[in-house]
């Protein structure tokens, strides 16, 4: 069964078949795989972290601008979703800004797996706002997923568990990343993944620049090395891989895409073995083999008594009309 682009409501835009489940799958994929250069970039960079966050979305907006006029020229300006558009930006730039400030107060990989808490807040978020039945081989892969991302970060529950303030920005931040997800799932309905897109840059740059100014911190006079680097990650990791997953999104639930994205920790170590001279270790090959058993368990999605969705049932046809 093929999914439909579901037209802003209001639109005068037919809907129309876009997409198949597996190019959703492909897109969601390729998506994953932008976004893993975000690290890559932010470390080539070299800048505090809200500096980074408060270009990388200046320079989507920007990118995005053309393409949108040309979109909009085609489909008219959207009568509905623009507040879960912006919505979305909040949630965005809250996270950003939280994930980057605690990576320069605890490691990476405390943030890391701080960070990789936010599928059970989707999942939760799922089940209660969205009424979404996830039975026990979902929370069963996710909790796979989440020790193959530990195993990945390099945290040693043996040796307890020491929370510090960059571990509960990171832990808190996850929170946020998750209402960006239930949020886009929702504003999806209503709006194309570009003009989604291009709303929650526009106004993530706002909230993030306001901050960089407010702090104090200089969004000018870097190397040419650090600003190659952040357009880049504005168009790869920003403008091409939200891209990509907004439109997933449009026709996956949250619950399902939240666990894909938990691939991001392993393709960014395998990204650092060539681009950043960081041999990969061997846990960091059984994590994320953990990891991507725990995501293919969560796939594996069908009807039946539990109630969940197949693969092939689009965003907004679920039997309970929501």
């Amino acid at each position: 069964m093929a999914t439909r682009e579901i037209p802003a409501r209001g639109s005068s835009a037919p809907a129309h078949v876009t997409a198949h489940p597996t190019t959703a799958y492909l897109a969601l994929a390729v998506g994953v795989l932008c976004i893993s250069f975000t690290a890559i970039f932010t470390k080539w960079a070299g800048v505090p972290g809200p500096v980074a966050a408060s270009i990388r979305m200046l320079v989507a907006t920007v990118v995005l601008m053309i393409p949108l006029a040309l979109h909009l020229r085609r489909t008219g300006v959207p009568r509905a979703g623009v507040r879960f558009g912006v919505m979305g930006g909040l949630w965005f730039a809250i996270n950003l800004g939280m994930l980057s400030s605690a990576l320069l107060l605890t490691s990476a990989a405390n943030a890391t797996l701080m960070d990789n808490t936010a599928p059970v807040w989707v999942g939760l978020g799922a089940l209660i706002f969205f009424r979404e039945k996830l039975g026990r081989r979902y929370w069963a892969g996710l909790a796979l997923a989440l020790a193959g991302a530990a195993v990945v970060s390099g945290v040693r529950l043996a040796a307890g568990v020491k929370l510090n303030g960059g571990d509960a920005l990171a832990f808190v931040g996850a929170v946020f990343y998750a209402g960006y997800l239930l949020n886009t799932q929702r504003a999806r309905r209503d709006l194309s993944s570009l003009t989604y897109l291009w709303l929650v840059a526009a106004t993530a740059a706002i909230a993030l620049t306001t901050f960089c100014l407010v702090q104090g911190l200089p969004l000018l006079g870097h190397s040419s090395r650090t600003y190659l680097s952040l357009i880049a990650m504005g168009i790869i990791s920003q403008t091409g891989g939200w891209l990509l997953i907004n439109y997933a999104l449009g026709h996956l639930p949250a619950s399902t895409a939240v666990v894909v994205l938990l691939a991001q920790p392993v393709l960014t170590g395998l990204l650092s073995i060539p681009l950043l001279g960081e041999p990969l270790a061997a846990r960091q090959v059984l994590g994320g083999a953990l990891l991507l058993t725990g995501i293919a368990l969560c796939l594996r999605r069908t009807t039946g008594a539990e109630g969940r969705m197949t693969d092939d049932e689009p965003i907004g046809e679920r039997a309970d009309g929501r």
